[in-house]
């Protein structure tokens, strides 16, 4: 599960995607830690099949959804199944996106730390690539239409297996796809077995360091979240 992220500001996504000022997003500014249903950026092709950042609710919400409440843990999907669960089936098919990121945070279940109030807790990472500092999460939208009539771009990132250098902290990860592999991923025409080939060459040059557990709280948001803490 992938919880928490760091993600780029509005100038950096422009450089990394070549996206004029047109198409990104004055709104955009970068978060060292993102939550669920907070609203973030996502990458998709617009009507001419160039990529495009636009405002999507983390947390994602299927076109058919009736209930009066929204739907809760949709924030992540598991790559395994998103092709055939009704939640995800939709999106998996026709509309993925892409989740920019800097890297993202993990807990470490078998290792305890303390909390600014001395509550043993579990150790938090901070996992990034130390080639590149622009990560892409392959991703699935969804556009629904409120109560107000209104419709709301959602998202859900989806998780894979855990690369080797970082299992030790936990088993599952996002799939973070490489730069040659955007274009098909945004593509609506890829068949289900283009999907998954997609998903399966995920990228593993991933590295880890612990940092401070005042990223537990989803009120901090600052850059020393992501510093290196010497002795966990």
């Amino acid at each position: 599960m992938c919880g928490r992220y760091v993600s780029p500001d509005e100038a950096a996504m422009e450089r990394y995607w070549h996206i004029g000022a047109r198409n990104s997003g004055r709104w955009i500014q970068r978060i060292y830690n993102v939550a669920p249903t907070m609203t973030v950026p996502i990458v998709l092709n617009n009507d001419d099949g160039s990529p495009e950042v636009v405002p999507a609710r983390w947390g994602l919400i299927p076109g058919w959804w009736k209930k009066p409440s929204l739907p809760t843990l949709t924030f992540n999907a598991r790559s395994e199944e998103a092709a055939v669960k009704p939640m995800w089936r939709h999106s998996y098919r026709t509309q993925r996106c892409l989740m920019p990121a800097q890297g993202w945070y993990e807990w470490n279940a078998k290792e305890q730390a303390r909390s600014p109030s001395g509550r043993k807790v579990k150790q938090p990472y901070y996992i990034h690539s130390p080639d590149d500092s622009m990560l892409a999460f392959a991703a699935l939208w969804s556009s629904w239409q409120g109560p107000d009539g209104q419709p709301v771009l959602s998202c859900a990132l989806l998780t894979t297996e855990a690369a080797p250098t970082i299992h030790a902290i936990h088993n599952r990860m996002p799939v973070v796809l490489a730069p040659e592999q955007f274009n098909p991923w945004l593509s609506s025409n890829l068949s289900s077995e283009q999907v998954g080939e997609a998903l399966a060459m995920a990228r593993q040059d991933l590295t880890s360091y612990p940092v401070s557990t005042e990223v537990n709280n989803t009120r901090n948001d600052y850059p020393e979240l992501v510093q290196h803490l010497s002795e966990p």
